[in-house]
Order: C-alpha cells, then sequence, then structure tokens
C-alpha cells in the first residue's frame, strides 16, 4: 500500500506539471481550473501532513541518547555521595547513592528512572557538602535536566504511533479526494481536447499512469489503473 500512494503522488506530480503546462488551452473553463486546484491544493496537504510524520523510530533512537546522558549524570553524583557517605559512615544515606553503572542501567525504563531520580532527591538536602567534593555547581541541575526529558519520553514512541496513525488516515482520505476527482471529472472534462488538442491529451494520458501499470490504447476516461 505505501509503495502504492508513493507512484500515486508522484502520478498526481507528474499530471499537475502537464495540465499547468497547457494552462492556456483550459484557463477559461471554470470547471476545469476547480478541479486542477483542487487537485493541487490536496497534493500540497498531502505534503504537509508527511512531513509531520515523525516516526516512532527516531523518537526512541532520542530517548536511547536521553538515557545515557541521565546514566551518565547520575553517576557522577552516585559516586560523589557514595564517597561523602562513606566518609560519615552513614550507612542508610550510602545505599541511596551506591550503585555502579551497570546497576544503574538495570531494569526497564521506569525503574531506571526512579533510581536516577531517586540519586537527585537523595542529594539536594545535602548539595553543599557534594560540592566539597568537587561536584561541578551545575551537576545535580543537569541530571534534574535529564530525568525530566527521559520521562517525558518514556511513552513518547507509543504516543507518536498513535499520531502518526491518525495523520495518515487523513492522507488516506486525501488520496481518495484526488482518486475521485481524476476518475469522475477530470479524466471525462480531459476526452474534449482529445481531437482538439491532441498532444495535451496524450501527455495527460501518459502522465495518467500509476508507475508499474501501462495502459494499452485506453481512453482516459475508462482506464484504471489497478488499486
Amino acid at each position: 500500500m505505501k509503495d502504492l500512494l508513493v507512484r500515486k503522488l508522484k502520478m498526481y506530480r507528474n499530471l499537475l506539471a502537464v495540465l499547468f503546462g497547457y494552462r492556456a488551452i483550459w484557463d477559461t473553463s471554470e470547471p476545469f481550473k476547480t478541479e486542477i486546484n483542487n487537485l493541487d491544493a490536496n497534493m500540497k496537504e498531502i505534503d504537509e501532513k508527511g512531513l509531520s510524520l515523525k516516526g516512532s523510530q527516531s523518537v526512541s533512537e532520542e530517548k536511547k541518547q536521553m538515557c545515557q546522558k541521565m546514566l551518565g549524570a547520575a553517576l557522577i553524583v552516585s559516586g560523589i555521595g557514595t564517597a561523602y557517605a562513606s566518609q560519615i559512615k552513614d550507612s542508610g544515606l550510602k545505599a541511596k547513592f551506591d550503585f555502579t553503572k551497570s546497576e544503574l542501567a538495570k531494569g526497564n525504563e521506569i525503574e531506571i528512572y526512579n533510581r536516577c531520580a531517586g540519586i537527585s532527591k537523595a542529594a539536594e538536602p545535602i548539595l553543599d557538602k557534594l560540592l566539597a567534593y568537587n561536584m561541578p555547581a551545575n551537576q545535580l541541575t543537569i541530571l534534574n535536566q535529564y530525568t525530566s526529558a527521559f520521562d517525558e519520553l518514556i511513552s513518547a514512541p507509543r504516543e507518536v504511533r498513535k499520531a502518526d496513525k491518525s495523520i495518515r488516515k487523513e492522507m488516506l482520505v486525501l488520496y481518495d479526494e484526488c482518486d475521485t476527482l481524476l476518475d469522475e471529472r477530470l479524466d471525462k472534462m480531459m476526452l474534449i481536447y482529445k481531437e482538439s488538442h491532441p498532444d495535451f491529451y496524450l501527455e495527460y494520458s501518459n502522465a495518467r499512469v500509476i508507475g508499474g501499470w501501462h495502459k494499452k490504447n485506453e481512453e482516459v476516461g475508462d482506464a484504471k489503473p489497478p488499486v
């Protein structure tokens, strides 16, 4: 289906190129002009909607990258927090910070997020103590930014797939409108030009072919590619 739609869109573009190339012939016909403008508008809207498709794969990659940034920032706070807790011999506090890199990344996305957010929460009340251990002044802020961004991305691929599905449905409606416009109106109106403007008619007929399907001396108004 996707390949067919790509071929259809190419056919629409080819048709418009031919139609606008022979504008002097049909420009005085308001019905003809209306249908060409409708085809042009529908095709532009299809293009716009196509550009708005985000794709869950790209969002998943963004989430993966943000997770790595969050883990890196959390590991720094974790190490400094562990060192401080160990020095003051506070085993309870140490347990909140003492994670290896593999331990931080263990489990599902929510578990990883909760672990990193927990480190941030444990660090806030003792931030001045941790800064004395040469922790960068903005390290906790960076960790909070990354945890917040990752939290927003956890469900993003699912939401993107849902939004993209809705956009594709809208695009299919536009494709149907274009096909109806061509099959029932422009193709029929083109028949009048078969004898009076044969070059125009022939170029339109050739452009009307969807890739992979070929006409054999058929009338434009009767020929329909298989869908």
